[in-house]
C-alpha cells in the first residue's frame, strides 16, 4: 500500500531559543480589547506585524519537546501568551457564548469560524482559542460563529458557510467533518475571494481521493500534523506495547480526514502479529466509544490496546471493562489528545502492563489559523500545509492533576486556567 507523505515547505524553521520581548500589555482606549497584550513584529514575519518569540514554556506546553517549528506556528503561540485583563476576559466569553459578537475595537474586519461539530468539550475549547487569538488583533471588530452539531446531512454544514460568505466575513477558519462533502461550498468560499483555512488537520479530501480540493489552491491552508507521522508514530508505540495480539482502532466522523490520514498509515506501518479490529467510527462520542469497545470486549475479551484520537472518549469507552467484568491489564494506548479524565482512571486503576502515550491536544491550532488569514490578508504567501510537529509522551502520575481546572480540557490547550473555570465552573 502506498503511504502518503504530508509535508510542507518552509523558507525558514525557527526554534525559539528565549522568551525575551514584547512586554507590552496594553489595551485599547476606544472601549474595545487588544486581547491584554500588544504583540508587535519582530523576527522574520515582522513585516506582517508578527513575532516569532514565543515563550519556550508555551511552546512546550502545546506541543511537548518538539524539535523544530514552523515560524507562522511560533508566531501563534506568541501571540497567546496574553495577560488577560478583565475586559478581555468578559469579551471572550461574551464571543463564545454567541453567534456573533462585536469586539469593541472598531476593526474593519470580521472573522468567520465555521465547525461541522461543535458540540463536545474538545471543539468549544478550540473556538475559545480562536477568540483570544482573534482578540489580539484590533483590526478584527467582529465575529460570527456557525456549528452543524455533527449533523448527518452534509447541507447543513455547507449552508452555515455559505450563511458566512454572504454576511460578508473576512476569512474563515473552521473544520470541515463532512470533508469532501462540502467542498462545494468551499470553492464558493475560494470564488468570494475569501481565504479558508482548516485546523486538526483538516483536510477538504485527502491527497488522491476521490473528490479532494488543494490546499493552497481551493483554499488557503490546512493546519496540523503531518498525519502519516502520527500514524507511524502510534504504530511504533503499539509495536513496541503490544507484539502480537488484537488492537482497536477507533476514529471520529465518517471519512473525516484527521482520522483517515492516521489510520492509513498505522495500518501500513503496524506489525503484522497485531490484529486491527476496526476502524470504528465513533463520531468522537463518548457513549459511542463504549459502545464500540463495549462490542469488541464481548466477543474478545482480550484485547491488548487501542489507538484513538480521544482521550476522554477512550475514558468512557473502558467502562465497557467494568460493565463486562473484564480486568483492565496488558493494555498498551495511543492516543492524541490528552484530557486527564484517562489519566486519572489510569493512575487510579494502577494495573499492571498497563501503558499509555499521548501526543498534543491541538487545540492551539485554531490560533495558527486566524493568525495565517491575518497575515494573509497581509498579503503574506501562506504555504497550503502548515505542519504542526508532534512527539509522543508516555503517561506518569504527574499527568493526573488534582488541581486541574476541569479534567475534561487538554492540558496541552492555551487557553488561560482563568477563562477555563468560567467556561466550566465546578459544582
Amino acid at each position: 500500500m502506498h503511504r502518503i507523505r504530508f509535508v510542507v515547505i518552509f523558507a525558514v524553521f525557527a526554534l525559539v531559543a528565549a522568551a525575551c520581548g514584547g512586554d507590552d500589555g496594553d489595551t485599547g482606549g476606544n472601549g474595545g480589547t487588544d486581547g491584554g497584550n500588544a504583540t508587535t513584529g519582530s523576527g522574520p514575519l515582522a513585516e506582517y506585524g508578527e513575532s516569532t518569540d514565543a515563550d519556550p514554556a508555551l511552546i512546550e506546553k502545546a506541543m511537548g519537546p518538539v524539535g523544530e517549528v514552523p515560524d507562522i506556528v511560533l508566531a501563534a503561540i506568541a501571540r497567546a501568551d496574553q495577560d488577560l485583563d478583565q475586559a478581555t476576559v468578559d469579551k471572550a466569553l461574551e464571543c463564545w457564548a454567541a453567534t456573533q459578537c462585536d469586539t469593541g475595537t472598531g476593526g474593519d474586519i470580521v472573522m468567520g469560524y465555521a465547525d461541522g461539530g461543535g458540540l463536545n468539550v474538545w471543539r468549544q475549547v478550540t473556538r475559545m482559542e480562536a477568540i483570544l487569538q482573534a482578540l489580539t488583533y484590533p483590526e478584527i471588530g467582529k465575529m460570527m460563529f456557525r456549528d452543524a452539531k455533527w449533523d448527518p446531512d452534509p447541507a447543513v454544514a455547507a449552508a452555515d458557510i455559505r450563511f458566512l460568505i454572504q454576511a460578508g466575513v473576512d476569512f474563515i477558519i473552521g473544520y470541515p467533518d463532512q470533508g469532501t462533502n462540502i467542498a462545494d461550498a468551499i470553492l464558493e468560499v475560494q470564488a468570494a475571494g475569501i481565504p479558508y483555512s482548516t485546523y486538526s488537520a483538516g483536510w477538504v479530501g485527502l491527497p488522491g481521493q476521490e473528490g479532494a480540493l488543494v490546499p493552497g489552491e481551493d483554499y488557503l491552508t490546512v493546519v496540523g500534523e503531518d498525519l502519516c507521522a502520527l500514524g507511524d508514530s502510534f504504530a511504533d508505540v503499539i509495536n513496541d506495547g503490544v507484539r502480537s495480539g488484537s488492537v482497536g482502532v477507533m476514529g471520529g466522523t465518517p471519512g473525516n480526514a484527521l482520522s483517515l490520514g492516521w489510520q492509513q498509515c498505522f495500518m501500513d506501518a503496524v506489525d503484522d502479529s497485531v490484529d486491527t479490529l476496526g476502524p470504528a467510527d465513533t463520531y468522537w462520542s463518548n457513549d459511542v466509544a463504549l459502545e464500540v469497545v463495549n462490542g469488541w470486549l464481548s466477543t474478545n475479551p482480550d484485547i491488548k490496546g487501542y489507538a484513538y484520537e480521544y482521550a476522554d472518549g477512550l475514558n468512557t469507552a473502558l467502562q465497557a471493562y467494568d460493565e463486562l467484568g473484564v480486568p483492565v491489564r496488558d493494555l498498551t494506548v495511543a492516543l492524541r489528545t490528552d484530557e486527564q479524565t484517562l489519566f486519572c482512571d489510569w493512575a487510579e486503576r494502577d494495573a499492571p502492563n498497563y501503558d499509555i502515550w499521548y501526543s498534543a491536544g491541538g487545540n492551539f491550532q485554531s490560533r495558527v489559523a486566524v493568525t495565517a488569514s491575518m497575515m494573509y490578508l497581509k498579503d503574506a504567501d501562506i504555504s497550503g500545509e502548515i505542519v504542526v510537529p508532534h512527539v509522543m509522551r508516555q503517561v506518569t502520575e504527574d499527568d493526573c492533576n488534582p488541581d486541574r481546572v476541569t479534567p475534561t480540557v487538554s492540558g496541552t490547550s492555551l487557553v488561560p486556567d482563568e477563562v477555563l473555570a468560567l467556561m466550566y465552573p465546578s459544582g
